[in-house]
């Protein structure tokens, strides 16, 4: 995984440098003066690219493959994970967790 940005804070005179940076269209138009970003490029353990902004303001995150759109949804800094609006589990890297019903599933079978 590279880091291209790390917890950098938007403002309008960095803004446009930091719009450079980011790669995926998409994700360079969600980003505003006022937030908190991070953005990786990664290549998981399936051989496949693809990049990951995260917002630490709002919590949420985008991750895209290759030059496929990006999947959006939540971000949860304390567990490292992206859950997509669609429900499938990502960390930072790219690698797939899931499904987060499967997770939910999981947890309600384990023993208490």
């Amino acid at each position: 995984m590279k880091t291209i940005l790390k917890q950098v804070l938007i403002t309008p005179h960095n803004y446009p440098r930091i719009f450079t940076r980011i790669v995926p269209q998409d994700q360079r138009e969600a980003i505003r003066p006022g937030i908190i970003v991070s953005h990786y490029a990664f290549t998981n353990s399936q051989g496949q690219h693809g990049y990951v902004i995260l917002s630490h303001t709002t919590q949420r995150a985008g991750i895209c493959f290759a030059e496929g759109r990006t999947e959006w949804g939540k971000w949860n800094e304390e567990t490292g994970v992206i859950t997509t609006d669609g429900g499938r589990l990502y960390n930072r890297a790219g690698e797939d967790g899931g499904e987060a019903r499967d997770q939910l599933l999981g947890q309600e079978e384990a023993p208490r």
